[in-house]
């Protein structure tokens, strides 16, 4: 409270400064030959000449720097930069206490009542602004339950899209649920699918673009906008405004430049790279259970934000690992819930070379049920496999593993975040600061080259 009435005061104080440096009328002192107009500009005519050093009285300003004079008995215009102005000297024979104290008292009050009407109004615009700050915060909530219902309906056609896509690429994979065959047959089977999948890709080309707009221009940077506008109106960061009016006033042309100008623009040129990329590699909308915590932990950007978590920005190995060691995804938002504890991250996701386990060797398929099946994710790798592909049998739905022989922590470019659904209110879950540009971290770049350079 201190530090509002501290900047009152101060711009109190500097309304008054101005107020008493417009007074007029004033003297002025030419300061070189300077020709008088009958108008405010130099078309107008000369109707009188100002010697050097000679005073006039200026009597009010006009336009374009040009102020209204008075010279002997005549009026007329002088351009302003030639003049030096200087208060008008008190007269001596002027009746002294009633019109010099009369004019003082009138200057005294009206500068008085400046001072009060431009702070009433201040104060007031303060009080304006500190009452629609809440009732935001109580719009939060009802904007994020329409927006939320609104993506629903009508991501509607784009999620069957996306599951078309998912089933025509490999129209067989749901024949082999389970693994019935000799690993001879299973050898011959994954070499003849592996060529009749070249028809489908090239076919599904349309269906593609579709997805891949849809999903990264249109999803994506629509809920990484509703993230930054809210850090904009509701920041989380104490520095920036969170619960300090003063420092909320301060910060807002900060915040506004900061996430919707600079990050905004960072992720639309990052959604329309990836649209790109999409287009020539596969992608599919998976989903991705876990705990709300992690989700943000997962999503953030390590530098931006109130989240200062362990591990931000950055996806970690789970345990269980049915199917194999790495980060799961599940085609189904039912089957993410059975693993989730509070939130599911829904991420467009690059599956790359997939292992069907219904037609791997049956060593490997045997390890599938059973916890840290290694020897799926040690075959896989060695095969040049990046996913794994499994029918639960035990619970009935399919799961992609996406393999790390190792079980660090996960940064690979074919994992794209689009939002965060909060279970617990059903809402997109916002993600203080806006989340992490995938695309322009550094062990993400490194990741994608050495996936090309084949490392």
């Amino acid at each position: 409270m201190k530090r509002f009435i501290y900047i009152f005061i101060m711009l109190l104080w500097m309304i008054s400064y101005a107020t008493a440096q417009e007074s007029l009328p004033c003297r002025g002192t030419a300061t070189t030959v300077l020709n008088v107009r009958s108008g405010p500009g130099t078309s107008y005519a000369r109707v009188g000449q100002l010697s050097r050093g000679q005073e006039v009285n200026v009597i009010q300003k006009s336009r374009n720097n040009w102020v209204q004079i008075e010279f002997g008995s005549q009026r007329g215009y002088a351009y302003s930069k030639y003049l030096k102005f200087s208060p008008l000297p008190q007269k001596a024979n002027s009746p002294p206490a009633k019109s010099s104290s009369g004019s003082s008292s009138w200057s005294f009050w009206s500068v008085v009542w400046n001072i009060i009407t431009w702070g009433l109004g201040i104060y007031l615009g303060l009080v304006v602004l500190y009452w629609l700050l809440k009732i935001l915060i109580i719009s939060y909530f009802i904007v994020s339950a329409c927006l939320t219902f609104t993506f629903r309906l009508l991501s509607l056609p784009f999620f069957f899209l996306n599951a078309l896509q998912r089933y025509l690429a490999k129209p067989w994979f749901i024949f082999f649920k389970k693994n019935r065959f000799s690993n001879a047959t299973n050898e011959n089977l994954r070499f003849i699918f592996y060529f009749l999948q070249f028809p489908f890709y090239v076919l599904l080309f349309p269906l593609r673009i579709v997805n891949a707009v849809f999903f990264n221009l249109l999803v994506h940077c629509s809920f990484e906008m509703f993230n930054y506008v809210m850090e904009v109106i509701l920041p989380s960061e104490d520095k920036e405004g969170h619960d300090d009016f003063i420092r909320w006033i301060l910060f807002l042309p900060y915040r506004i430049i900061k996430y919707v100008v600079w990050h905004g623009s960072l992720t639309i040129i990052e959604s329309a790279i990836w649209t790109v990329i999409e287009v020539f590699l596969p992608t599919l909308t998976l989903f991705h259970g876990t705990s709300n915590d992690a989700a943000e932990s997962i999503v953030a950007c390590p530098n931006r934000g109130s989240y200062r978590g362990r591990d931000v920005g950055i996806w970690r190995v789970g345990g269980g690992n049915y199917a194999g060691n790495g980060i799961y995804f599940a085609p189904a938002r039912s089957t993410a819930r059975h693993y989730s504890a509070g939130a599911i991250i829904v991420c467009r996701v690059t599956l790359g070379s997939t292992l069907d386990l219904g037609m791997a060797p049956y060593h490997v398929y045997y390890q599938c049920g059973k916890p840290n099946a290694l020897e799926a994710t040690r075959w896989g790798l060695e095969n040049n496999y990046v996913t794994g592909e499994w029918w639960r049998p035990d619970e009935g739905w399919w799961e992609y593993c996406m393999y790390d022989w190792q079980n660090r922590y996960n940064y690979s470019w074919r994992i794209r975040p689009l939002y965060v659904i909060d279970l617990d209110s059903g809402y997109i879950q916002r993600i203080p600061g806006g989340m992490c540009h995938w695309l322009f971290r550094k062990m993400v770049i490194m990741d994608l080259l050495n996936s090309m350079l084949g490392d």
